[in-house]
C-alpha cells in the first residue's frame, strides 16, 4: 500500500466513521471503485487509533469529569445524582448487548461473501431507518434525561453495527432518536459509546504491527503508519466538532447520501459484469 492510499483511507476514515454512512462500506467503495488493496490489519488498527485519540481528545474535559465523578460515587459510597456520575453507567450498559453479541453474531456473518450488491442493499436499507427515526422522533430529551432503559434501547440497537454497510453511528444514532433524544445528545452519546468500540477494535488489531520491525506490516512501512494515525485524528476531530455544532439541518442528507454511494455501487457491479 503507497502512502498516498493510506492518507486517502485515512480521510475516508475520519469523515465516515462519525457520521451515519458506515466506513465499512466506504473502505470497501474505495477498494471496489479504484481497485486498490484493502488496508492491512496494521492500516486498521493505524485508522482505529486516529479516531479514538480523536474522541478522546476532543471529549477531554468531559472524560476527566466522569472519571473523577465515577471515582467519588466509588469512594464515598454514593448512589449516582448527577450527569457526570450516571452517564458512565449507561455508557457500559449500552455497550453490553454489542459486547455480548461480538463474538457470536459477528463470526457467522464473517462468513458470509460480502458482494458488492450486498455492500450496496445495506447501506441503502440501514439509511432508511435513520431518516425514519429522524422525522418521527420528538427530539424533547436532552443529556439530563439519559436513563437505564433507554440506554439499553440504544445498546440493542447497536446490533445491527455489526453488518457491513450498517455503521455503528448509523444505528446508535437512529436508537437515540427513536427514544426522542435531540440530535445533539443523541450524537453526543453515540461519540461516548464509540469509546469503548474504538479500544475494542485497536485491542484486536494491536499484534498487527510489527513494533520491533522495521515496517509496520507487508508494504505497510512505519511512515504510512504514522501518517494514517495524524490524518485520521484530524480529520476526526473536525468532524465530530462540525456534527456536533451543525446537525440540526436533519439527517435526510446522510440517507440521500448513502443511496447514491449504493446507486453507484450498483452501476459499476452492473457495467463490469456487462463488459
Amino acid at each position: 500500500m503507497t502512502l498516498f492510499q493510506s492518507i486517502i483511507y485515512a480521510i475516508i476514515h475520519g469523515f465516515s466513521e462519525f457520521v451515519p454512512v458506515s466506513s465499512s462500506a466506504h473502505q470497501f467503495a474505495i477498494g471496489y471503485f479504484l481497485g486498490w488493496a484493502p488496508p492491512p490489519d496494521a492500516g486498521l488498527f493505524a485508522l482505529n487509533l486516529g479516531a479514538l485519540l480523536a474522541i478522546l481528545g476532543y471529549f477531554l474535559h468531559d472524560w476527566a469529569s466522569m472519571i473523577s465523578s465515577t471515582l467519588q460515587v466509588i469512594i464515598f459510597r454514593r448512589r449516582p445524582m448527577t450527569v457526570d456520575e450516571r452517564i458512565p453507567l449507561f455508557i457500559l450498559i449500552a455497550t453490553l448487548p454489542l459486547a455480548a453479541a461480538w463474538h457470536t453474531i459477528d463470526v457467522t456473518i464473517a462468513q458470509i461473501t460480502w458482494t458488492p450488491i450486498l455492500y450496496a442493499e445495506s447501506l441503502a436499507a440501514f439509511g432508511l431507518p435513520l431518516w425514519v427515526a429522524d422525522s418521527l422522533s420528538r427530539k424533547n430529551k436532552r443529556m439530563l434525561d439519559w436513563n437505564w432503559f433507554d440506554s439499553i434501547a440504544i445498546g440493542i440497537s447497536q446490533l445491527t453495527s455489526l453488518i457491513p454497510g450498517c455503521g455503528f453511528s448509523t444505528s446508535a444514532m437512529t436508537g437515540g432518536l427513536l427514544r426522542n433524544y435531540s440530535r445533539e445528545a443523541a450524537a453526543k452519546f453515540t461519540f461516548f459509546i464509540m469509546c469503548p468500540v474504538l479500544i475494542a477494535k485497536c485491542v484486536e488489531f494491536l499484534r498487527a504491527p510489527g513494533f520491533s520491525a522495521p515496517a509496520a506490516g507487508t508494504d505497510y512501512t512505519w511512515l504510512s503508519f504514522s501518517l494514517t494515525v495524524l490524518v485520521s485524528l484530524l480529520t476526526s476531530l473536525l468532524v465530530i466538532g462540525g456534527i456536533l455544532r451543525h446537525n440540526e439541518r436533519g439527517l435526510r442528507s446522510y440517507t440521500f447520501y448513502r443511496c447514491l454511494l449504493a446507486l453507484s455501487i450498483g452501476v459499476i457491479y452492473w457495467y463490469r459484469s456487462t463488459h
